[in-house]
């Protein structure tokens, strides 16, 4: 979840001390006070800058909270394993382990109140979040094309939902956890689903 490009073009940039005073600042008051106690005149306190000079930068305390929360839980790129069952297990592992990391799915979904309801904020949260995902997910779904383990693309914005719809119910509404199972359970539902494409 790559956030310096999308947070970027939101404002100014700060210098890499700053930014990284903002950060360690958002971080801790996230973990002492929560997403509804987050107040972005605290961080700027605890940061040692200016409150204008955050909101230059961040429009609003959800803006802040996002780019700082997943900042350097970007996803990663995926190797080739050689096969689509074994690339598509390394999608869901890397979904799983961003989703189920301590700080995302404590506030995540605190934000989804103002995520729906924030245009400037899914902005951000697609260009830092959603699109870097899918890109990944585009990647490995042509690999298999190319070894002919598929005929053709699946539906990219389908095919990245089957990754994030289900590891974020079942770690955020049903309870679940992020292990080895929900791991495999992820990468074997979303391999049925292509390979029945195929042979439709």
């Amino acid at each position: 979840m790559s956030s310096e490009s999308g947070a970027a073009r939101v404002g100014r940039p700060l210098s890499a001390e700053t930014d990284l005073a903002v950060r360690d600042a958002t971080l801790a008051l996230l973990s002492e006070v929560g997403y509804a106690g987050l107040r972005v005149q605290d961080v700027a306190v605890r940061a040692g800058v200016g409150k204008a000079a955050l909101y230059r930068r961040w429009p609003s305390k959800a803006a802040l909270a996002l780019h700082h929360l997943v900042g350097d839980l970007r996803p990663r790129e995926y190797r080739d394993t050689g096969s689509l069952r074994g690339d598509l297990r390394e999608v869901a592992a890397d979904f799983v382990g961003r989703m189920a990391h301590p700080r995302v799915r404590t506030v995540v979904p605190e934000l989804m109140a103002d995520l729906l309801h924030d245009n400037s904020l899914q902005q951000v949260f697609a260009e830092v979040c959603l699109l870097p995902e899918r890109e990944l997910v585009q990647a490995v779904a042509e690999r298999a094309v190319r070894r002919g383990e598929l005929e053709r693309l699946p539906d990219l914005r389908w095919a990245h939902a089957q990754f994030a719809g289900p590891v974020f119910l079942w770690l955020n509404l049903l309870g679940g956890d992020g292990d080895e199972e929900l791991i495999d359970r992820v990468a074997d539902s979303v391999a049925a689903s292509w390979l029945y494409e195929k042979e439709k």
